[in-house]
């Protein structure tokens, strides 16, 4: 079975699954993020230990889900000071458990183990954010742009568009992934960081970026038609811009340790890491301007 069939299985089964249970949200949307979480973090301790170093995978695993349900059953603001209590104690146990290592490489490891937290952990603390910002953003307004004349409308924002917005963002990431892959593969002739990822191309880049807009601006279009015109596009540039550095931030690691994928778990897709990567860096940024925009920066 050749890679491209595998990528299609794959894609045909998780897709439609994933969209479901974004959309059904609860428990079992938390559940689904800490699962991949936790893979991610562990595919990133396992290349950490390619690179000579030992991070702590268990206490990485165990704070990592601790923080992810910190997020989600404690209101905000309060689970934002439980997550900065969590995770300075998370930092003081990572340093005392390195005093019964014998295993070299002390300040590496201790960097690893701190770094996979805050590279994949609070990355995806950011996904249960998008889904549930209607939670506590009540509105989006068209600030900063009234010169568009669209700063007298506001957009109440239901659990319902929360979880299409989601959808939507993961949408256009695999699309910009799509046309990066596909237009690079057949008229990509300017290396773009080949010294990082000797594929990719800036024709790629650009269709990717190109593609994310148009992909994000039609998606809410059919699933939140009163989302602004304006922000949709620069969401769309958002995602296009930033996923492409979290896709080649993943590829400089795999590029240290000499390795391909982050693992083999995905038939055609290599690790969850590998899937996700783009992700980890699209998320927040998308949060962020999305959080601006509500309380009227």
């Amino acid at each position: 079975m050749s890679e491209l069939i595998k990528r299609v299985i794959v894609a045909m089964v998780g897709i439609p699954l994933s969209i479901l249970i974004i959309y059904l949200g609860g428990i079992l949307f938390f559940v689904l993020v800490a699962i991949i979480s936790s893979i991610c973090l562990w595919e990133f301790y396992l290349m950490a230990e390619k690179s000579h170093t030992h991070p702590n995978k268990i206490l990485g695993l165990v704070f990592g889900v601790i923080l992810l349900s910190i997020f989600w059953f404690f209101p905000f603001p309060n689970s934002l000071i439980l997550l900065l209590i969590t995770l300075f104690v998370y930092v003081i146990l990572v340093l005392i458990a390195e005093l019964w290592s014998e295993k070299p490489n002390k300040i590496l490891s201790i960097s690893s183990s701190l770094a996979g937290i805050f590279y994949i952990t609070l990355s995806f603390i950011f996904m249960l954010a998008v889904r549930n910002f209607s939670n506590f953003i009540f509105y989006l307004q068209s600030y900063p742009f009234e010169s568009l004349h669209l700063s007298n409308k506001i957009y109440l924002l239901t659990e319902a568009d929360t979880s299409w917005f989601l959808v939507g963002t993961l949408t256009a990431i695999w699309i910009c992934d799509s046309a990066a892959y596909f237009v690079g593969k057949k008229i990509g002739k300017h290396k773009l960081f080949e010294r990082i990822s000797p594929k990719k191309t800036w024709e790629g880049a650009i269709a990717g970026f190109i593609f994310a807009i148009i992909g994000f601006y039609v998606f809410m279009l059919i699933f939140i038609p009163a989302f602004p015109l304006i922000h949709s596009i620069i969401l769309g540039a958002i995602i296009g811009i930033i996923g492409q550095f979290g896709d080649l931030s993943e590829s400089q690691l795999k590029r240290d340790i000499k390795i391909k994928d982050s693992s083999a778990i995905i038939p055609g897709h290599g690790g969850f890491l590998d899937r996700f990567d783009s992700i980890l860096f699209v998320l927040p940024a998308v949060y962020i301007y999305i959080l601006f925009l509500s309380i009227g920066f």
